[in-house]
């Protein structure tokens, strides 16, 4: 049996410390994501993969059994810069808060969890002072050599002092697709409190929770997310650390996304009593919407499983596109079926040449669609399936082009 390191998600809520938690989908134990190897035929430690939601906050958590350092570790494999759709989303961000916050020179944009620099890239660009906080060293040195200033440790209050020290208080605290990888969101949280003064913004965009629940997309769930966001858990843990929630904003990324507003002055607005009240009204507290959500997630499974089986059977070739978590998630739960797939193709050259935690599925670039010819692609990372499926119609045209969320679709 696995050791627990914390309490944290398995019987206290890391949000609000309730320890009123109720199990809704166990995904079996599963190898961590990010761990590709060079080895095939390397067995890897595996760990429960067990979600469960807080009846007092909403917010959807795992428990924790290795340390953050483990999971993003010096050689993490996902490059946000390589996803067109990404660099995009960052583009109209940077030009959207530098125009709200009347940003220039003399302010300070800092982003925690910068990954390779993509984002804070885009306020470099437009002449706004720019920091980066990004724990695994190698996308931090990636970040440095593109002109972006980055500290490789991670966040909490002790980092926040010696921030604080050293730069001042920010205009912007930017924490994007970073919060849910958080295992001390409190901890986290008071470190951005003490960033902040009361001119500070603190933007924070997570996939939604209620949004995960409703489209039963639960290959987002796998141990670098710690937790699932809701504005009422935000809310929470918040006030709890002297912030305020003050704007929700509702987004396409990742199947429906919040972008959370925080601030030591500003007053909530309509937006957050709005969230708030849909999240109720989507059945985010009902049981009966939990076993919904997990029955659709076994659906979605067998699907796949069974669409595995059939292609073999007609013999197929078969590969993936986009060597995402979301799909290692997937694939280690759908089983021995998943070796239906050739290879995956990925445009990072941090994961080319290795295999995929647990299915062992060899990863490749993706110029090599244009020799084997496949008759399917499964895209892996259905929430930028429209920028891939562009690439595999130019790489392999002929090949049918499937997502498997959230049931098995055909694209073309």
């Amino acid at each position: 049996m696995t050791n627990r390191i914390s309490e944290r998600g398995f019987s206290i809520c890391r949000a609000c410390d309730s320890e009123n938690l109720t199990s809704i989908l166990d995904l079996r134990d599963q190898p961590l994501p990010a761990e590709y190897g060079l080895d095939a035929k390397k067995i890897l430690d595996r760990f429960p993969l067990h979600l469960k939601i807080c009846r007092d906050c909403g917010l959807g958590q795992l428990g924790e059994y290795v340390l953050p350092d483990r999971i993003f570790h010096d050689n993490y494999p996902y490059l946000s810069s390589t996803s067109d759709y990404w660099v995009s989303h960052a583009q109209q961000f940077a030009r959207e808060m530098t125009d709200k916050l009347s940003l220039d020179s003399d302010s300070l944009v800092i982003e925690l969890g910068s990954n390779d620099g993509y984002l804070l890239s885009q306020f470099k660009r437009l002449k706004v002072s720019v920091l980066g906080v990004e724990p695994p060293e190698n996308t931090a040195q990636i970040a440095r050599k593109a002109g972006i200033p980055t500290i490789s440790k991670f966040f909490g209050t002790e980092l926040a002092h010696d921030i604080l020290a050293k730069y001042g208080h920010p205009k912007l605290i930017v924490v994007n697709n970073v919060y849910a990888h958080v295992p001390d969101q409190q901890d986290f949280t008071r470190g951005m409190a003490l960033l902040a003064d009361d001119s500070t913004i603190i933007t924070i965009e997570n996939p939604s929770f209620d949004i995960l629940l409703n489209k039963a997309l639960f290959d987002t769930i796998y141990h670098e997310h710690y937790s699932y966001l809701t504005a009422h858990s935000v809310d929470v843990v918040a006030k709890k650390c002297g912030l305020n929630l003050f704007r929700v904003e509702r987004l396409l990324t990742h199947g429906g996304s919040n972008r959370y507003y925080l601030s030591k002055s500003k007053l909530p607005d309509e937006t957050v009593v709005n969230v708030l009240t849909d999240e109720k009204n989507s059945g985010l507290f009902l049981e009966d919407k939990w076993k919904e959500f997990s029955a659709a997630s076994e659906m979605a499974i067998e699907g796949l499983r069974q669409w595995f089986i059939d292609q073999k059977t007609a013999g197929n070739i078969v590969v993936g596109y986009g060597a995402a978590h979301k799909g290692n998630s997937f694939l280690n739960v759908v089983g021995k079926a998943s070796k239906t797939l050739e290879y995956v193709v990925d445009a990072s050259h941090e994961k080319q040449g290795k295999f995929l935690p647990g299915s062992q599925v060899p990863v490749l670039s993706p110029d090599k669609l244009n020799s084997i010819n496949p008759t399917d692609v499964l895209i892996l990372p259905w929430n930028i399936a429209e920028e891939l499926a562009l690439k595999i119609e130019a790489l392999a045209p002929g090949a049918r082009i499937w997502v498997a969320q959230p049931s098995m679709t055909k694209l073309n």
